[in-house]
């Protein structure tokens, strides 16, 4: 009975000591002042799916029409966020986009597109989301979650939906950053 006092002594100050080594990371605020800064872009993937509302026996049906996923890389863009809630996005990079219909075999393309884009950003700390709407170019648009942002990267995720006559493109869109 004593060795077990003793082991279960020595288990609870062996907790004690390696509880009272733990280093807390430092929590960063999401905050205009705190998102500001330079960043190179590391990866950017978007996965879309393409439906079309089909008409079979008067009952509209949606019906896949085809998937595709499209990954950046060789990024040469200069992406700066400005704590006045602006933004500017300019340089090159690299998509591998790849088309797979329902029926069909998949189709590759490799192109390298030339961004252009500014305009002004908003966050909603409560719900950890970046609005950014663009007054030149498109490169990004709407509305992304914040999934990750820290001292050194930041990660942002949407999903968008578009609809034009009967056909819907759902897309996901992952971008992540490290700031310089």
């Amino acid at each position: 009975m004593k060795s077990f006092k003793i082991i279960i002594t020595l288990f609870i100050s062996a907790l004690f000591i390696n509880c009272s080594n733990d280093v807390e990371e430092p929590t960063i605020i999401l905050s205009k002042t705190n998102i500001a800064g330079s960043y190179a872009i590391t990866n950017l993937t978007t996965d879309a799916k393409v439906t079309s509302l089909t008409d079979v026996g008067g009952v509209l049906v949606p019906l896949d029409v085809a998937t595709s996923t499209s990954n950046g890389d060789t990024f040469q863009i200069d992406f700066k966020l400005e704590e006045e809630g602006t933004f500017k996005a300019e340089g090159l990079f690299r998509t591998i986009s790849t088309v797979t219909p329902v029926v069909g075999n998949p189709v590759s393309e490799t192109s390298i597109l030339d961004i252009d884009a500014s305009g002004n950003f908003t966050l909603d700390t409560t719900n950890n989301t970046i609005n950014f709407s663009s007054s030149v170019g498109d490169f990004l648009s709407g509305t992304f979650d914040i999934v990750t942002f820290n001292e050194t990267s930041l990660v942002l995720y949407q999903e968008a939906e578009e609809t034009e006559d009967s056909i819907t493109t759902e897309m996901k869109t992952s971008i992540s950053f490290v700031k310089n």
